[in-house]
């Protein structure tokens, strides 16, 4: 009878799962803050489009975090199975091939997003205010 060679899963650590969440809060801290730092452009500029970029810059922002976190926790689960591998014994070290790729293409997509909404935010002028000009006295 062949009996294929198997492993026994491992209880996860309290401290990986602690720094995944740790690494989640931070993602989604970041991400709130950038988005906003457009909103407070916008509505400091006084942007006649503040309701539109608002929008725009949650909707960035919830892609941009679930692509991050996302990418975090496949990163995590691999690396945790890579390890159990190599923990074994049966695995080559240098294989690197299931490893996850990063969505380079879809963050390089929305770091120009993020560009194009902050020149956008940033292209209003600031409403001069009508009563306080010299002009009409």
């Amino acid at each position: 009878m062949f009996a294929p060679l198997a492993y026994a899963q491992v209880q996860d650590s309290s401290d990986m799962s602690l720094i995944m969440v740790f690494a989640a809060a931070l993602i989604l801290a970041a991400t709130a803050a950038a988005a906003y730092l457009l909103i407070h452009i916008a509505r400091r500029r006084r942007h006649r489009r503040t309701d539109l970029l608002a929008a725009a810059a949650f909707f960035w922002g919830l892609m941009t975090a679930a692509s991050l976190l996302y990418a975090e926790q496949s990163q995590m689960n691999w690396s945790k199975e890579y390890t159990v591998r190599l923990e074994s014994g049966y695995f080559d070290p240098t294989d690197l091939t299931d490893a996850p790729k990063l969505p380079w293409k879809i963050w390089t997509g929305l770091g120009i997003a993020y560009g194009a909404m902050l020149m956008w935010a940033l292209s209003q002028k600031r409403a001069a205010n009508a009563g306080n000009s010299d002009e009409e006295r």
